[in-house]
């Protein structure tokens, strides 16, 4: 239906807004809305034909006091709702306003989105849209303080952040409420924003050596997928950069990367950690509980070093997130999806671990999805002399030195050396010399490397004598048994442990048979 509207502007006067409703009401047409102020007055009335419009409005404008009679396209209070509105929908957040009976009034495109429910929305009751207890209760009680809520959804369980508070009107009377809603996930995702590390990217790994040439080539590749990865290799030899470069050459580079030393947190609190906690679970738990880091990796990727270090009773409850990407907060019955990518890494000898009953084989098997080995220095002496030019501009810069030249007798003492800590005690030695230059040139006075260097070669090497054993009696226990059943009778240990040696000694083919 056409609807007329008019701003009728007068010299104030008793008996102005009864005389213009009387002509109006003459030519047989109804006043829908009518607002007044001093000197001005604007109408809407319902559609009449043009003659008698055009009547009505001449005798309107022929009343004593009345200055202009102007058609217009919205009346004052319908303008200040679409500022209103403007305003509401240029707020990143969802916004709600409520009556006293719970039912919505106003909501912007951000709400609707979140919540689901479309343009249902207006009208609908706070209880009908999914809104928890808590929320209702804050209507009568005046506000919620913001706190993490479960919404029910057309989309299904809902986690949002969510706060309300009390309107009144001019004379102080309740009039209902504004609540605003955000999704955990984008309030995670911001929380990740101010407070990520800085990332490391593959340009950024320093090495020269065939050996690391060929893992950031395969590890490059499968960055770009979703599996999981399992990163192998002594302490210290770089896999947490391994895990930052990976995340940032994925898809899921703008989302949260979250570490988790599983080794630094007491098995008691480890499962919370991960998996959250709802409010009342146990003593001190905060209220409303807490999400767990796999929630607050959503949409990213969560790094758990030392994964060998885990319990058996957490490790249940992961394998479960790798198998279904559920989680279930300690306390509550109900799971949530998340959307991670699982990066772990350890180096402890998982399949020993396995023969042990320390470590579960189905959980082994889901990470292992896709294992990269990083090879210690000793196996990659290649790049110890980029690594070490790379630590002196490292170390200048931050002690306000100058060293231009490494001697060819400092890379020397460098490279005979096996390096039982790797890159990180590289760098702790090359930090030490630099502290010790004098002047442009850190020569091999100034290499400093414990008293047990070479007690520590002759460690390595009777390990890998040990290897050399082992490797002989398995190879022959698999020529006199013939399978790997008999194998393992014959060596007193699990089929599990022989298939692992097998893998180790790469003992298979033409070398020691087809064994089954």
């Amino acid at each position: 239906m056409q609807r007329f509207r008019f701003r009728i502007r007068f010299c104030d006067r008793v008996g102005m807004v009864r005389d213009v409703a009387s002509v109006v009401a003459e030519h047989g047409a109804n006043i829908l809305s009518l607002e007044v102020k001093p000197g001005e007055m604007h109408l809407q009335i319902e559609s009449i034909s043009a003659a008698v419009l055009a009547n009505m409005l001449q005798k309107v404008q022929a009343i004593p006091d009345v200055l202009e009679v102007t058609p217009v396209e919205w009346l004052p209070h319908e303008l200040a709702q679409q500022r209103l509105q403007a305003v509401f929908e240029a707020v990143d957040e969802g916004i709600l306003l409520v009556n006293e009976q719970g039912a919505v009034t106003l909501c912007n495109r951000k709400a609707a989105e979140v919540l689901g429910w479309g343009n249902t929305i207006m009208g609908s009751f706070l209880e009908e849209l999914g809104f928890p207890q808590e929320v209702l209760q804050s209507l009568a009680v005046g506000r919620l303080s913001q706190q993490e809520v479960v919404l029910s959804t057309p989309y299904g369980r809902l986690r949002c952040l969510v706060k309300s508070q009390r309107l009144v009107d001019e004379h102080g009377k309740a009039s209902g409420a504004m609540i605003t809603i955000e999704k955990m996930s984008k309030v995670r995702r911001l929380i990740q924003s101010l407070t990520r590390p800085v990332m490391i990217t593959f340009e950024e790994i320093i090495y020269a050596s065939p050996k690391m040439a060929q893992l950031v080539a395969l590890a490059k590749t499968v960055a770009r997928g979703n599996s999981t990865i399992l990163l192998r290799g002594e302490s210290g030899t770089g896999k947490e950069l391994f895990a930052r470069a990976i995340h940032m050459a994925s898809p899921r580079r703008d989302n949260p990367f979250v570490v988790v030393n599983c080794a630094a947190i007491p098995d008691t609190l480890l499962e919370s950690e991960l998996f959250g906690y709802a409010e009342g679970t146990f003593t001190g738990a905060l209220k409303g509980g807490r999400p767990g880091l796999f929630e607050f990796a959503h949409h990213g990727t969560i790094f758990l070093d030392e994964v060998g270090e885990i319990p058996p009773h957490v490790q249940a409850k992961l394998l479960r997130v790798l198998q279904d990407g559920c989680v279930r907060r300690l306390g509550e019955m109900v799971e949530n999806k998340v959307d991670v990518r699982v990066i772990a890494a350890t180096n402890r000898n998982l399949e020993e671990m396995i023969a042990s009953g320390a470590f579960r084989e189905d959980l082994f098997y889901r990470l292992n999805v896709i294992p990269l080995y990083l090879p210690p220095l000793r196996e990659r002496k290649e790049d110890i002399p980029v690594l070490v030019r790379h630590f002196v501009a490292k170390f200048n810069q931050r002690l306000g030195k100058n060293i231009t030249r490494i001697t060819r007798a400092a890379l020397e003492r460098l490279e005979v050396y096996d390096w039982p800590g790797n890159i990180r005690e590289l760098e702790n030695v090359i930090e030490r010399a630099v502290n010790l230059a004098e002047g442009e040139e850190l020569d091999a006075t100034h290499i400093l490397l414990p008293e047990g260097a070479p007690r520590e070669r002759r460690f390595n090497e009777l390990k890998k004598a040990v290897e050399e054993v082992e490797r002989q009696a398995v190879l022959e226990a698999l020529v006199q048994g013939g399978s790997v059943r008999k194998a393992a009778k014959i060596l007193g240990v699990s089929h599990t442990t022989v298939i692992n040696k097998m893998r180790r000694y790469r003992l298979g083919g033409n070398q020691a048979g087809q064994w089954k």
